[in-house]
């Protein structure tokens, strides 16, 4: 009678959560593995269980910490249930949770993410001997598939989510923020309602760049399976014209590569004007100099192989979960080594510049922050530290040298401060560590920040401006300022971000008086660091690695590997109460 009432309730509305719970109890009461087992029983094996498990006993509780989840964090979550088992039901039945979730971690590797970093092969061993032999199997085994399933979820959550690392273990340069997800609550919430499968949807970056950089993954992946690309042996410079079987290679590489091996021909192999335009098009999608010839510098990264290239993707997917879930509409996205500016509104990229970047010793931050203002005409009040570094040998050869770029030296802070004739300080007295002038460029042609700079708020005193060294811009490799943004199209970025109020900039503009212009609503701007992207066609980018993050990252994801792998192991992790 009871069965026969259950299974006409699941009948109704069969995909809601309601009905996949009725479901799970069903099958609970109709196939009883286990039914001596009393809720005490399950309590004590989850206890000792917790005792052992594999996971570090403290550290921060939260999903951006490396230690997440601590045995705190385990026992806080099953404490929150009354001390019921999460993937396996009263009798000892593996849940669909379970599956659904086994399922998610086998394929992580879309992801960029090593699905043995979250046991899948002992879980799935775990579940094959608790599926066949249930009835026999101990409460204690019950409990450590549990918990075992119960801290993947949180591993790979957390990783899917946040990053494997936080990304101030990389450089100091980096300061995003991670999101923080209250994963314990969201799993609890998704297994009462039984949308699991809802939940893993949510956990990955919601960002189209993300996707894309995912299918480029895939792609990467397949043409390793097929064997990778030809290598293409070192010799002279090919170019339209040449002739022989390094230049059929060459063909074999840019038009079949692995996916479509090419015959690789011989010496009557011809470099012709199709070909010429293939390797512009390899050049350009791997910050090369598209001169359509294969130099030195273009042999290299016709050569850097397929696994490299997986690695380097590996690792952009990661920087793409530091980054805020909402990015804001409009919002601007910079990306530092592809020397690139984008200006998005809703999928559509409105506006596209090339900028200047800074050099290694001074490099761009990474950080998210707000436009709240573009100031016309503005003035360049020298950083202390660059006024230091660079203009103090200047003033020791010739102090007369800075009038000539409009440049006034102060003495003082504020109200209190006043000009100083540059003649009358003796420069080569003045130490390094006791420079107190302060160094303003006014407003005019030559100004560094040409005629608008757009206001952000952070402490770094990083911007984005337009500049009157125009030549710049024509150069492929662009990390040459101090650390702020140099914008190409500065007029039209302005253009775009003020909207109506435009007309005042171009008021502004008639004069060299500074004003400030207010940007309202202010628009988000997020400095990246991408050295591998995927364009809106799903074409594969790469940049160079200008400020080494890329190794630093590789050696901080290696580290949190081996931890990971030590913490899973058989007494890896003392225990604690």
């Amino acid at each position: 009678m009871l069965c026969a009432f259950l299974g006409a309730a699941l009948g109704c509305g069969s995909g809601s959560g309601v009905a996949n719970r009725l479901q799970e109890r069903l099958k609970d009461l109709v196939d009883t593995g286990r039914p001596d087992v009393s809720a005490d029983e399950i309590e004590a094996a989850l206890a000792h269980q917790l005792r052992a498990a594999p996971v570090p006993a403290k550290g921060a509780n939260r999903p951006s910490s490396p230690a997440f989840p601590t045995r705190q964090t385990l026992r806080e979550f099953y404490a929150q249930r009354g001390q019921k088992l999460a993937w396996c039901g009263e009798s000892g039945r593996v849940l669909a949770a379970a599956d659904t979730l086994l399922d998610a971690l086998s394929r992580s590797g879309d992801h960029g993410l090593n699905p043995e970093d979250y046991e899948l092969s002992r879980l799935e061993r775990m579940r094959g001997g608790m599926k066949e032999a249930r009835a026999k199997a101990a409460v204690s085994e019950w409990a450590d598939f549990d918990l075992l399933l119960t801290t993947a979820f949180f591993r790979y959550g957390s990783d899917l989510s946040t990053g494997r690392v936080h990304p101030d273990e990389i450089r100091s340069e980096w300061h995003a923020e991670p999101p923080e997800l209250d994963l314990p609550k969201a799993l609890e919430t998704a297994l009462q309602n039984g949308d699991l499968a809802k939940l893993l949807e949510k956990l990955p970056p919601p960002h189209p760049g993300y996707a894309r950089l995912q299918l480029g993954l895939k792609q990467l992946r397949d043409a390793k399976e097929a064997g990778g690309w030809p290598a293409i042996p070192a010799g002279p410079k090919l170019q339209k014209g040449a002739r022989g079987p390094r230049v059929a290679l060459l063909r074999q590489r840019l038009e079949g590569g692995a996916a479509k091996p090419a015959s690789p021909g011989g010496a009557d192999a011809v470099f012709d004007a199709a070909l010429e335009e293939k390797v512009r098009q390899f050049q350009t999608a791997h910050g090369l100099e598209p001169d359509g010839r294969v130099s030195e510098a273009t042999l290299a990264e016709l050569n850097v192989p397929v696994e490299r290239r997986i690695r380097q993707v590996e690792l952009n997917l990661e920087r793409w979960r530091w980054m805020p879930r909402r990015l804001g509409d409009p919002h601007l996205e910079v990306n530092i080594p592809g020397f690139d500016l984008q200006l998005l509104r809703g999928d559509r990229t409105e506006l596209r510049s090339r900028i200047v970047v800074g050099q290694a010793f001074t490099p761009t931050p990474v950080f998210s922050d707000r436009i709240v203002a573009v100031i016309a005409n503005p003035p360049w009040n020298v950083p202390d530290a660059l006024a230091v570094r660079e203009y103090l040998p200047e003033l020791r050869e010739n102090p007369a040298v800075f009038q000539s770029h409009g440049i006034k030296i102060y003495d003082g802070e504020g109200e209190d401060a006043h000009e100083v004739d540059p003649a009358s300080v003796h420069w080569g007295r003045v130490d390094d560590d006791e420079f107190h002038y302060h160094l303003r460029q006014d407003p005019g042609p030559d100004n560094a920040l040409g005629r608008m700079k757009f206001q952000l708020t952070n402490d770094f005193q990083i911007y984005l401006h337009d500049t009157p060294a125009r030549t710049l811009f024509a150069q492929q490799d662009r990390d040459l300022s101090h650390g702020c943004i140099r914008v190409e199209k500065a007029r039209e970025l302005a253009d775009t971000v003020l909207g109506e109020a435009t007309e005042k900039l171009t008021e502004a503009l008639q004069n060299e008086n500074e004003k400030s212009i207010p940007v309202r609503p202010p628009v988000p701007v997020h400095i990246l660091y991408l050295t591998a992207w995927a364009d809106a066609d799903g074409g594969l980018r790469f940049a160079p690695d200008i400020y080494d993050f890329d190794a630093a990252q590789m050696t901080a994801l290696d580290r949190a590997s081996r931890q990971a792998s030590l913490l899973s192991r058989p007494g890896g992790q003392k225990t604690s109460q």
